[in-house]
């Protein structure tokens, strides 16, 4: 039997993919307060059913990519160990979610939905059958980080027509392309932190293609930290999109500094985009 290292609590909703689809929910609700957009529970559901089973099939398909004598990170451990819970979760995350999707959907998200969801087929079938191709170009981190984005904005599309062809929309572009590059950024982090890991179990990534990227994805860090504020200078409704935007690009670029074990760090990503949760708080609080 498969030995499973001991685990912090700091790594349990990495290991059982749970860390990302709640990114995306703080992300979809701080995005719907500027677009005064009504996102009703079931799309947030959805939302978040969705995120978790891509989440899972992905986990399961890297694991089972692996050959038996390569190293594993902890949530690769964890998952191997836990295969049947994974192959029961996956079908019943998945029949949960088309249920929901199908039924209390509006027809212009579900076929922007439809889309999206293909291209992301597309993505992992490109992963795993003929990964090579993220060594002729290195995009993997940069398509998932924007593909991450567009799912969690998806229910706003309609809204962004609403918007004037002034200071507002481009205001809102502009935010909807740093959230972009935040989750890339974000992606392209754990590249670099799991660099050596990902060279040993023979896999390609922005870093192992480019192993100096590490000092421009911290710069692209503080520059997103930078540049979010001044969002707020455009337009007086955004301001809890700009600081969600600059505090967690600060946050990840501080983790690119840190000295902190990898899978450890790995788990941090993903909690450090939650900075949404502290206008929410704020907001349920007052």
């Amino acid at each position: 039997m498969l030995r499973l290292r001991p685990m912090k609590p700091l790594l349990w909703l990495n290991v059982v993919c749970l860390d990302a689809p709640l990114v995306t929910i703080v992300w979809q609700w701080v995005f719907t307060r500027y677009f005064h957009a009504a996102v009703s529970a079931w799309a947030r559901a959805a939302l978040f059913l969705t995120a978790w089973l891509i989440y899972l099939i992905d986990r399961l398909a890297d694991v089972l990519s692996l050959k038996s004598d390569s190293p594993r990170s902890v949530r690769q451990q964890f998952c191997l160990r836990h295969k049947k819970l994974w192959l029961g979760l996956i079908p019943a995350v998945g029949l949960i979610d088309a249920t929901t999707v199908l039924l209390h959907l509006n027809r212009d998200v579900l076929m922007s939905g439809i889309c999206l969801s293909g291209v992301a087929a597309v993505y992992l079938a490109v992963n795993y059958a003929c990964s090579e191709v993220w060594e002729i170009i290195p995009l993997k981190e940069i398509t998932v980080g924007f593909l991450f984005s567009a799912g969690t904005l998806l229910v706003l599309i309609p809204n962004l027509t609403l918007i004037p062809l002034t200071v507002g929309r481009s205001s809102a572009l502009l935010a909807i392309l740093l959230f972009g590059i935040l989750c890339s950024l974000n992606c392209m982090s754990i590249a670099v932190w799991e660099r050596d890991l990902d060279q040993a179990q023979r896999k390609h990534s922005i870093a192992t293609r480019y192993p100096a990227i590490g000092v421009p994805i911290r710069a692209f860090c503080i520059l997103v930290a930078v540049a979010a504020p001044l969002l707020t200078t455009a337009s007086a409704s955004l301001p809890a999109i700009a600081m969600s935007l600059s505090v967690g690009a600060t946050l990840l670029a501080i983790l690119n500094f840190a000295s902190v074990g990898r899978d450890e760090r790995t788990a941090l990503a993903d909690l450090v985009l939650l900075t949404p949760l502290a206008f929410l708080f704020a907001e349920l609080l007052s």
